[in-house]
């Protein structure tokens, strides 16, 4: 399949950038689609990374102290 090429105009400071993280063999258009993939990525890859930390704890008594604080609704 033939793959269509744009030409893109972007500021030197963004060039360079994109530059550094090109890794050998890579284009600039492998890089812009690896960026991509991070940005939109499954947000399932996040899944269980907090489940040892002690974040989780201190954030679950703090939800519960702070629905002990506030009025009944009624």
């Amino acid at each position: 399949m033939h793959e269509c090429m744009k030409t893109i105009t972007i500021r030197d400071e963004t060039h360079r950038a994109l530059a550094r993280l090109k890794e050998a063999d890579d284009s600039f258009s492998d890089v812009i689609d690896r960026l991509i993939e991070e940005k939109t990525g499954d947000i399932r890859r996040f899944a269980g990374v907090l489940r040892d930390s002690e974040i989780l704890d201190s954030l679950s008594e703090f939800t519960k102290s702070l629905r002990a604080s506030g009025r009944p609704r009624v």
